[in-house]
């Protein structure tokens, strides 16, 4: 062999060497000079510099990026749909070693390879193949069905054969060789069809074969599907989140993957760690969105943040600035959490029945109706909409009512940093979002209208028609007279005029009435701690909740416990129950002197010295506080009147004490202590019949036992001790029912005469 064939044989001879790990003949290397050896190392050496040396081996899946994958750590700004380039590598190769670490509850497929190992007093080793028919050929032992069963099943099944079968015999058990899982993934995925994935395949590593989930699918809702029926669920952000793979479960051969479309996205923006665009499921909050874009920023503005909702039946975009990160998500479309800035960077919010709500530069408005001219409006209410400032040199809040139809309601209104303006709704009328200021002054500026067709409450400011109104709410006016009553409280003026030529300039709690010739209109008087006491004419299915709304507010002194509502139909049966039992006992005495007979009661005659006021009758007891169950459903009718006392803070104690007297409340107090701090019973007190009236007119009998416990007396009531009757014949018997009606309205009249002083 002539020297370069020699260099040539030893060169391939190194690299076969290196490979099977083999000496080299030295015979070979004696017929080489020097430099040959020399540069046949050199040429074996660039052969094997870059071959990486093994210890373990290894499941070889190689991935390749995809053409469309896009790290989100490629970009700090990113802001598309947050988990979709989680799939942006595929897998190439399918090549697996079985000698890897095995989880016993590995499922055995088809074309499996297991190598058993047999020692004691029989020794071997053979390798064990999985057959199509899910079976493996054990020698000496028969075939054993083994697919579907995990590892450890197969361990154990195999280890009870060879001690049923050999003496002295122990066995190993292991997988040498593992096949390929053959799975189906359908559904929203870039790529749908069946794969062989690699048999430690999970969900996740599955998913990639496919491409990935495409951004209509859900990460939110992925189902894994057994041969067997069982369906499993797994939220992708569990593990994209918060690192929790435990619902992300090893794929076995024969399952489906099925990848539903998402039914929800909300864009996050703003002061967020991480700006994307996130899906959301039923029930998620704001807390939650804020969560998966990793929290706020330092200097996130907690308290202004913007979320903006679709409002299919108005057919536009609702902004609404909310505070509460429990604020549920139906309907909502972007989050934006804004920043603190500083005023010169602040700017205009706009909501409401716009075509574009959000925010709008102050450097372009000095104006408010600079603004106005710019906004293009959909289904706007044009005769009320709101303006929310703070002046930050004076510390002044207000809240600026203006018109659309009249100019002069916002001509030279100067905007400042963080302005709020707020439109209406054409149909419903109202302003999300605004401050408790600004509702109030919306409900006192709103015109109630009523007529047969309903009450209606209209917010208007500025210069307005009463037509205009009547044409909006498209009002049946043929039931009605064309003279309508109008009344503003506040100016001390009622008209009534043609309502076709009605024109105001809008004031508080004006209201428009139409008369019918089946419904009239009803007086009604109100008095006492109310801002506008006086006498309103009202609709006759008007409730008293609907007068406490055109009163203007109750002052702070208000007693609303012990208001008082008296009817001019009770107050003609309790005067007539008055004369009538008054006549009765006139009789009575009558008849007995004619007889000659002594009545023997001078309760008979006290009853008929009672006299009672009038005014202090009538009362229909109840709890008539605003807002009330009793307010909201008690209809007035004409000649009724509400008195609404100051507050009160004594206890009344009237009838058979030695000195009925009021004195001050005090907490805990029993029905026995008041009586004892009115001197305590008289002779001929009816002990077992006390009662009280209470603040709101209702009646209570007192507990047998008065002596002990709180009695739950408040401020306001009235504890009344009755005189005991006693009769010596039977006139005066038939009697005692009247004197008692007698004695019971005029203590029930000078509770309310008590509350009135």
């Amino acid at each position: 062999m002539n020297a370069n064939k020699r260099l040539l044989v030893l060169t391939f001879s190194f690299l076969a060497l290196q490979t099977h790990n083999q000496e080299l003949d030295p015979s070979i290397l004696s017929e080489l000079t020097p430099d040959q050896v020399d540069d046949a190392m050199e040429l074996y050496n660039l052969q094997t510099e870059d071959v990486p040396i093994q210890d373990l081996p290894e499941i070889n899946e190689t991935l390749v990026l995809s053409e469309n994958a896009i790290s989100v750590y490629d970009n700090e700004e990113y802001e598309g749909k947050y988990g979709y380039d989680f799939f942006k590598s595929m897998p190439t190769s399918l090549a697996a070693v079985g000698d890897l670490p095995l989880p016993n509850d590995y499922k055995i497929s088809l074309r499996d390879q297991f190598t058993i190992i047999l020692s004691g007093s029989k020794e071997a080793i053979f390798d064990l193949n999985v057959k199509l028919d899910g079976t493996v050929l054990f020698p000496e032992l028969g075939s054993i069905y083994v697919v579907g069963s995990t590892f450890e099943e197969v361990k154990e099944r195999l280890t009870r054969m060879i001690e049923q079968s050999y003496i002295g015999v122990n066995i190993d058990v292991s997988l040498q060789n593992l096949s390929a899982k053959k799975i189906t993934i359908v559904g929203a995925v870039k790529t749908p069809g069946t794969y062989l994935v690699n048999p430690f395949s999970t969900i996740t590593g599955a998913l990639a074969y496919s491409g990935g989930i495409s951004e209509i699918g859900s990460l939110r809702d992925i189902k894994l599907i057994r041969n067997n029926g069982e369906i499993y669920s797994f939220d992708l952000y569990d593990l994209l989140i918060k690192g929790d793979r435990s619902n992300d479960l090893s794929i076995e051969a024969g399952d489906t993957i099925l990848i539903n479309p998402a039914s929800k996205f909300i864009e996050v923006t703003g002061a967020v760690r991480r700006p994307a665009t996130y899906e959301v499921l039923e029930g998620e909050t704001l807390n939650d969105v804020v969560e998966y874009a990793l929290g706020f920023t330092e200097i996130a503005n907690k308290t202004n943040i913007s979320i903006s909702f679709l409002d299919l039946k108005a057919a536009s975009i609702v902004k609404k600035t909310i505070q509460n990160l429990e604020q549920d998500l139906n309907s909502a479309i972007s989050v934006n959490v804004f920043s603190y800035v500083s005023e010169e960077t602040s700017n205009i919010l706009v909501a409401g029945a716009v075509e574009e709500p959000g925010y709008y530069d102050l450097k372009k408005y000095t104006f408010l109706n600079e603004l106005i001219d710019d906004l293009r409006f959909i289904d706007v209410y044009p005769w009320l909409a709101v303006l929310e400032q703070f002046d930050e040199n004076n510390f002044i809040k207000s809240s600026v009512l203006i018109n659309l139809n009249d100019e002069s309601t916002f001509n030279d209104i100067k905007l400042l940093p963080n302005s709020r303006l707020f439109f209406a709704n054409l149909e419903t009328r109202e302003f999300d979002n605004i401050s408790a200021l600004s509702s109030a002054l919306v409900d006192d500026y709103s015109l109630n209208i009523y007529h047969t067709n309903g009450n209606f409450s209209m917010p208007v400011t500025g210069n307005y028609k009463i037509k205009t109104f009547v044409d909006l709410l498209g009002l049946d006016m043929s039931s009605v007279d064309n003279e309508a009553t109008y009344i503003s409280p506040l100016e001390n003026i009622i008209i009534n005029e043609n309502y076709e030529n009605m024109q105001f300039v809008a004031k508080k709690y004006n209201t428009i009435s139409f008369r019918s010739p089946i419904n009239d209109l009803i007086q009604v008087r109100i008095y006492g701690a109310i801002d506008y006491p006086g006498t309103y004419t009202l609709q006759p299915n008007t409730s008293v909740q609907d007068l406490y709304r055109l009163i203007g507010d109750f002052k702070d002194e208000a007693f609303y416990s012990g208001i008082v509502f008296t009817r001019e139909s009770i107050r003609a049966r309790q005067m007539n129950a008055i004369e009538k039992t008054k006549n009765d006992l006139n009789q009575a005495l009558l008849t007995s002197s004619l007889l000659e007979k002594n009545i023997g009661n001078t309760e008979i005659i006290s009853a008929l010295s009672v006299v009672i006021a009038p005014e202090n009758l009538g009362r229909i007891a109840g709890d008539f506080s605003p807002n009330s169950l009793s307010s909201r459903n008690t209809i007035l009718l004409d000649g009724d009147e509400i008195f609404v006392p100051k507050n009160s803070n004594v206890i009344n104690v009237l009838g058979e004490v030695l000195n009925p007297t009021a004195f001050e409340f005090s907490k805990n107090l029993s029905i026995n202590e008041a009586i004892e701090s009115a001197g305590g019973f008289q002779q001929f007190a009816d002990k077992k019949r006390v009662y009280v009236i209470k603040a709101n007119g209702i009646v209570e009998k007192a507990s047998r036992n008065i002596f002990v416990g709180n009695s739950g007396l408040e401020p306001g009531d009235t504890v009344v001790v009755p005189r005991k009757t006693v009769s010596v014949n039977p006139i005066s018997q038939a009697l005692l029912p009247i004197t008692q009606i007698l004695s019971d309205l005029a203590f029930s009249a000078a509770a309310v005469d008590s509350l009135q002083n």
